[in-house]
Order: C-alpha cells, then structure tokens, then sequence
C-alpha cells in the first residue's frame, strides 16, 4: 500500500494519515467481492483521455485541492483528512477532526477541482480566498469507482456545480450522492437548478442490485448539451432531460451529520470512509483536436510536472502550478502550422527564442523566433521554434530554453485548456 509523503506519521493511536488518526487494524485489505466492478480500462472507445487520477499514493496537486468550499470557513475546518491504501483514495471523518463550523456538528472531508470565494450558494462567510479554477471542463465522461461506508448520520459524493463566473451559473449534478438512512443498496441522482432560471430541479432515488459499502463500483455521468446520463458499471441506467450550459467544479466527499442525514449511530465507530479508486473525466473523440487558435492554455512540462511561466524583465522559466495568469498562453495560428504562444499577463508579449539557447517574452515584433510548430506525440506535444537553426522548447528544473538535439521527455508539453 502506498502513502503519500505529507500524509503518513506515527502517533499513539496508531498510524496518522492526512492529518488524522487511522487504526493499524484498518489498513488490512479486505478481499475484494466476487461481485465488485473491476477497473474499467484507462482508454474509452470513442472518448479522449481528458484528466484523471489514479490515486496511486499521491493527490494531483494540479487537479485536486483538498478543502472543502474554504472561504466559509477557517482553513483547518475545510481542510480534508484523506489518505492512499491500495493504491486508492481513502477519504475520512476522524474522531479528533474539527467540525466544518464551530456552531454546527457537520464534519466534512473532500477535495475539488476548483475554488472561488463565495462557490455554490450563498452559505456561511469566513474569509475571502484567491480563484484557482484547476479544472472546469464544459460537457464530457466523468467516471469514479469507489465504495461508500455511509450509514445513518454519514454520506457520500461525487457530484459538480457550476464555476460561477455568474451569478447564475450554480446548478449543481449530484452524480451519486449515498446517505446512510436510504440503505445499502440506493443513492441519490439529483440536478438542483438553485439560481440558474434555465434550469428546474430533478430528484430521483436510484436502487442497485449490490452493496454499496462493501463493494467497489463505477458510477459515471455523461453530461451533454442537452441530457445528463447517468451510469452504473457502464450501463445508462437514468436520464434528466436538462443541461447546465457552463463549466462545472468537481468534488468527492464524506461528510457527517449534515443535517438531512439522520441521527449519528454512537456504536459505528469512526473512521468512516469514503474510497475512491480512480476519478477519470474523458472528452468526445469528435471534439476539436488541440492546439486551436484563439484558446488559452497552461503548457506543462511532462519531464519536471512544471508550468511555462513569465516573469519580470522577459524572464520565463518553470514553476509550480499558480492560479495567476502568468501561466495562461494564447496560441494563435499565424501561417500555417506556425503559432505564437502569447502570455495573458497585461504588457507581456510572445514566447521568443533567443540566439544563445534561452527563451524568453517579448513585445517587439512577430517573426520566425516567435512562431512555433506545435506537433502531437506520445505523452503531449513538441514544440519547435522556426527560427533556422533553433529547436524544440526544452524544460529543466526550473530553466527553459530550446534544445535542438533532444527529443526526450523534457521536450514534451501538455496543453491544458483554461
């Protein structure tokens, strides 16, 4: 089994995991269930590999941040205890964890693909927080496999509201929403329009032929622009005939007494658990290929997991994911096959390379050191200057510059669409 490296120390309770308190007995893997749903492949005919973590030891920090709606809160009572067994996600609610408001009993722990202040109803205020929208896709698969521990008192989710860039777009898609008072075996599929006037609120109960709690099963949304599907181990099983029309934030989470969930059973003993095998998110095949004109992206280096990033005085180099716009570029297709990648950030210019081997921004002009082939291979894209003489765009560390020689991995990027 594999942890994370922030997450595992030794207390006197036992072995502490995400901040928490875990029980050596509870990391023993049970046999899996002849009846559990076995691991859908990563590769969907007819879909393309969007996003996804396996939960193989570590959360992507670039697609997850593991607090729950923070700006209603303070940070330690947003902040999700959660640690990796069997190369799975295990979300939980501790004895010792704090409650997400002091004046409330709820517990919660969860993570999201995206954070803004005031996100998803008009709840509680705390603090303001900055807006770090890591990923928001628009339409698409999403998939997760897990199992649920919910009973009275406790549920589960894998659900998504809108991003809100507008006040109105706050819809929120519970994809499976499992509470302990509806048994073992149903959850909830429901679409709340809350603010958005083009939507009506759906609510159903859907039943499963299998425990929830002590089986691993895929739940799925196909969300189009017109209908979301719901599925269960790779069949449709519902349909609500309406469609949020913006991007979405995702969450999983595990949350106690969260007021509609029945009363808390004292002899179940803490931890309960929320375990998520994979989360994946897949766009149609027919959608348009990356790089297109006019789209910004974040470009990271596959080799170092580091983000293009523009500074002062020119400067470009590699940096940890940032939620300014530093990182966010314009490809624009100026001749064919030829783009210019030009940085977001107000004054600053074109990715430009320079004689002696360094790439930098510049504001001056638009020539062949500042147009680039953009070209798909294994694992991303290569990204070659047109200047004679000049080639690929290389990252190292921190350091970035263009390497006419290598073609390893520190000359592959993916592009990330914002």
């Amino acid at each position: 089994m594999a942890f994370g490296p922030e997450d595992v120390k030794f207390g006197r309770r036992g072995l502490l995991v995400g901040g928490g308190a875990l029980a050596l007995s509870a990391l023993v893997a049970a046999p899996a269930s002849a009846a559990e749903m076995p691991p859908n492949p990563l590769e969907k005919p007819g879909w393309i590999l969007d996003r996804h973590d396996e939960f193989n030891g570590s959360l992507d920090q670039d697609l997850w941040i593991p607090k729950y709606l923070e700006s209603r809160t303070t940070v330690e009572r947003a902040t999700a205890r959660y640690g990796f067994r069997n190369n799975a996600l295990v979300l939980r609610i501790d004895d010792d964890q704090p409650t997400y408001y002091s004046d409330n009993p709820m517990k919660v722990s969860s993570i999201q693909t995206g954070q803004r202040t005031n996100l998803h109803k008009d709840n509680a205020f705390d603090h303001s927080i900055p807006t770090d929208m890591k990923y928001t896709p628009h339409y698409g698969y999403f998939e997760i496999r897990a199992k649920s521990s919910a009973k009275s008192g406790i549920h589960t989710a894998f659900w998504l509201t809108g991003r809100q860039d507008t006040w109105e777009q706050r819809g929120e898609v519970d994809i499976m929403e499992h509470a302990g008072i509806h048994g073992k075996s149903r959850f909830n599929y429901n679409l709340f329009r809350w603010s958005d006037p083009n939507l009506s609120t759906d609510t159903r109960s859907v039943g499963v032929g299998f425990d929830m709690t002590t089986e691993m099963h895929i739940y799925a949304l196909e969300w189009t622009p017109t209908q979301l599907k719901l599925y269960i181990d790779n069949v449709l099983t519902n349909t609500i005939n309406q469609s949020l029309k913006y991007p979405a934030v995702f969450y999983l989470g595990i949350y106690e007494r969260a007021d509609w969930t029945g009363p808390l059973d004292p002899n179940d003993p803490r931890p309960k658990e929320f375990v998520v095998d994979y989360f994946r998110a897949y766009k149609p095949a027919g959608t348009a290929a990356d790089p297109q004109s006019g789209q910004t992206y974040r470009l990271r280096n596959v080799s170092t997991g580091q983000y293009l990033d523009s500074g002062n005085g020119s400067a470009v180099a590699l940096e940890s994911g940032s939620i300014y716009d530093d990182q966010l570029w314009t490809l624009t297709e100026r001749q064919t096959g030829y783009w210019t990648i030009d940085n977001v950030r107000e004054g600053r210019g074109y990715l430009d390379s320079d004689p002696d081997g360094k790439v930098i921004w510049s504001t001056e002009r638009i020539g062949d050191d500042t147009l680039w082939a953009i070209t798909p291979v294994s694992g991303g894209f290569r990204i070659d200057n047109k200047q004679s003489g000049r080639g690929y765009l290389y990252g190292s560390g921190t350091s970035v510059g263009w390497n006419a020689g290598a073609t390893d991995a520190n000359t592959v990027w993916t592009l990330e669409r914002r």
